[in-house]
């Protein structure tokens, strides 16, 4: 539902594509940084890396993927890594899935 990123740029569907296109350029650097700060077992570089997932995953209406990286930055501040190390997957395919619906419905 692109209506509320819509919204946030008062219905500027040419600034939405470039949001969303510089969106889908960074994630896979922040989503290789979350998988190395859960693979050194960096609790506290988990939640860091997660909160500017998820902050970055809400700015382009991601929600299913913003609700992962929330999960993880609240697992990363318990120190619960096990827990990371289950929602990292599910972080992956989340955004190749919100990836993969922008270029079927033409927004990229």
């Amino acid at each position: 539902d692109m209506d509320p990123l819509l919204r946030r740029l008062m219905g500027d569907r040419q600034l939405a594509g470039t949001v969303l296109r510089g969106f889908l350029e960074d994630a896979p650097s922040q989503l290789n940084n979350l998988r190395r700060r859960v693979a050194e077992a960096d609790s506290p570089g988990t939640r860091s890396q997660a909160h500017a997932l998820k902050g970055a995953a809400a700015t382009v209406a991601a929600d299913g993927l913003r609700a992962i990286a929330q999960a993880m930055e609240r697992a990363g501040t318990a120190g619960e890594m096990d827990r990371c190390c289950e929602l990292l997957p599910l972080a992956v395919e989340e955004f190749e899935q919100f990836r993969r619906t922008l270029e079927r419905t033409g927004w990229v």
